[in-house]
């Protein structure tokens, strides 16, 4: 029996599809109890760039399993998010279950017309084994004004194997707003993930890939129609580290608008990124990237600087600022 959601995020490949309302901290974050990233708007002293001040910022806190705890948001000093995350195990979930049947048998009649989509949920998966995620609004004008229903409340059924199945999200009124379902091959490797709306309607699909080593692995990300929008193949090298990423947007005839093709040191850090049109062999855009790093291998501040091209060489753009992104961990 599962005693604790470990997050249908935590199967999921690196640079992978984000659920609904997603739960895990970012792969880059594992051992981290908290990382802030802050966005900066560089200002030129002669002919140097520096940091300037924050545009704006995004604090997550991690659990030790790299489950979010928290999350807040600013916009320059303006507070703009701020969430709580309450993880609850399979005896917790169960329990707050036969408490909303006993709620609901207290407050409508015996007819089935009076039970919400929770309700029904909680009905059909009693005996099953099953998690629950609650996303609270934790700004504080919300907290006076006494609400204390979460914004989300997220449940997952997993499958024989230990992987989650299915993901059912419901709103602050215990109706239903998406079904996620995860498929995966014999050797468990995430295969699929689709997401409905509560009439079957499909919202996203997901599809991944495994070649073999000298393979890419592919994932593809496809709209409410079927058509294809994005495809990312990642090369890797012979240990497994990722040398290249290969990104293609697609228009709505799933025609390629666009390629970026992003390079990356031994350690799978960025180093340059080239954007091409369709059918070109020579980008029109290129950025180099620098980064400090911290003892852990993670990078504390990337600068992304523009090249432009004159004659079909790549030449540094002095005039424009550089893209400066800064990250703070907290470690445990």
């Amino acid at each position: 029996m599962k005693t604790l959601y470990l997050s249908l995020a935590a199967f999921l490949l690196a640079g992978g599809a984000i659920a609904q309302t997603d739960l895990k901290c970012p792969d880059y974050a594992a051992g981290a109890r908290s990382l802030k990233v802050i966005h900066m708007q560089p200002v030129r002293r002669g002919k140097r760039w520096l940091d300037g001040t924050p545009t704006d910022s995004l604090t997550i806190s991690c659990d030790e399993r790299g489950m979010k705890t928290a999350e807040t948001q600013y916009d320059g000093k303006a507070l703009t998010l701020r969430r709580a995350y309450v993880y609850s195990g399979t005896p917790e979930a169960r329990k707050f279950c036969e408490n909303l049947k006993s709620d609901e048998k207290r407050t409508t009649s015996f007819s089935e017309e009076g039970n919400s989509s929770l309700d029904d949920f909680c009905s059909r998966n009693r005996k099953k084994d099953f998690t629950m995620a609650a996303v609270y609004d934790a700004i504080p004008a919300a907290a006076k004004s006494g609400q204390a229903k979460p914004l989300h409340r997220v449940f997952t059924l997993f499958n024989k194997r230990g992987f989650p199945e299915k993901e059912y999200s419901f709103d602050s009124f215990n109706s239903m707003e998406s079904v996620t379902v995860y498929d995966y091959d014999k050797n468990n490797n995430l295969t699929q993930i689709t997401v409905t709306d509560p009439d079957g309607g499909q919202l996203r699909r997901e599809t991944f890939s495994f070649g073999g080593p000298a393979s890419p692995r592919v994932h593809s990300v496809y709209s409410e129609t079927n058509q294809l929008k994005r495809k990312t193949a990642d090369e890797l090298r012979v240990d497994g580290t990722l040398r290249r990423e290969v990104i293609t947007d697609y228009d709505s005839a799933e025609q390629p608008i666009r390629r970026s093709e992003i390079y990356m040191d031994t350690t799978g850090v960025p180093q340059k990124k080239l954007i091409f049109d369709p059918d070109d062999q020579q980008p029109r855009e290129e950025y180099d990237y620098t980064h400090e790093l911290d003892k852990k291998g993670n990078w504390t501040e990337q600068r992304r600087t523009r090249l432009l091209f004159f004659n079909g060489s790549p030449v540094k753009d002095h005039d424009s600022p550089p893209e400066i992104t800064k990250r703070e961990f907290l470690y445990y």
